[in-house]
C-alpha cells in the first residue's frame, strides 16, 4: 500500500515542479538558474521542466479543482518574494491536502 505523501512525491509534486518551473521561467521572465534557486532544484531540473521531460505527465493531476490556483499561487509567491524558497515545502503540502481530501 502507497502512503498518501509517497503518491504526492511520485505523481503530484514533479508536474506541480514542471508547471512552476515553467510559469517562474516564462510568466515572471526569471532566469532557468534564478527559478531553479528559488525553487531548491538545479538548473538542468529547470530545463528539463521547460523541454517536458521531467513532470511531463500532467494529466487528470493539472485538471484537479483547486490544483492550477494553488501552482499560481506558489509561482507567484516566489516571484514576489512573500514565499521564501525554505518555505517552498510548506506550500507543496497543501498540493498534498488537496487529492487527500
Amino acid at each position: 500500500m502507497q502512503m498518501k505523501c509517497e503518491k504526492a512525491v511520485s505523481d503530484i509534486f514533479p508536474v506541480a515542479r514542471s508547471l512552476i518551473a515553467k510559469k517562474l521561467v516564462d510568466s515572471y521572465d526569471f532566469s532557468q538558474t534564478k527559478a531553479a534557486r528559488l525553487m531548491n532544484i538545479s538548473q538542468p531540473a529547470v530545463s528539463q521542466y521547460k523541454k517536458n521531460i521531467r513532470g511531463a505527465k500532467t494529466g487528470d493531476i493539472s485538471e484537479s479543482p483547486g490544483f492550477m490556483d494553488i501552482v499560481n499561487d506558489i509561482a507567484k509567491g516566489l516571484a514576489d518574494g512573500s514565499i521564501k524558497p525554505d518555505h517552498l515545502s510548506d506550500e507543496m503540502c497543501r498540493l498534498c491536502k488537496l487529492f487527500r481530501e
